[in-house]
């Protein structure tokens, strides 16, 4: 019928030790088991997700290069594809018909209402394509090469007396 008290307290005992063994050992091994899976998934789904949107923004930027391309070639205010002119007060660029037509009515810059009031047309730079922008470098030569080239072209000048003889002894 029934197994003597002993022999279930034993058990007992026995099933208490199991679950305490699973607990303290089989547990967290289960658990560190588990996570590194996890951890291992979850990398192979980030490289993955990374490839795809890394595509997907490469294919984006060429098309957004491309747009503002044609953005950067395009004035401001009339939208035409024209060689532009850029206020060297705020660095802001549109094409001179626009300019000309603005400063006649305004005297601030139509993007960020900077003042225009000492800008004259001579100052005015003349921003035509990527291209044509230089390092400063390279304008300082080139400015240095000019002014050589203009010295040397410029006619001698030598006066009658280089010295003038001066005797303090003679009155």
């Amino acid at each position: 019928m029934g197994q003597p008290p002993c022999v279930l307290m034993k058990e007992k005992q026995a099933s208490g030790n199991f679950m305490l063994f699973l607990a303290a050992v089989i547990f967290p091994s289960l658990m560190q088991l588990h996570e590194g899976i996890n951890e291992v998934e979850d990398k192979k789904q980030k490289a993955i997700c990374l490839e795809r949107y890394r595509r997907r923004d490469e294919d984006q930027k060429t098309v957004i290069s491309e747009i503002d391309d044609n953005i950067e070639e395009e004035c401001g205010i009339c939208m035409e594809i024209n060689s532009k002119v850029v206020l060297p007060t705020c660095s802001h660029a549109m094409c001179i018909k626009c300019y000309r037509d603005w400063r006649s009515r305004s005297q601030s810059c139509p993007f960020c209402r900077d003042s225009l009031k000492r800008v004259n047309s001579a100052d005015l730079w003349i921003y035509t394509d990527n291209k044509d922008i230089i390092d400063v470098a390279t304008v300082r030569r080139e400015n240095l090469r000019r002014l050589f080239m203009y010295i040397d072209k410029l006619p001698t000048v030598i006066p009658e007396s280089v010295f003038d003889v001066y005797d303090s002894h003679v009155k």
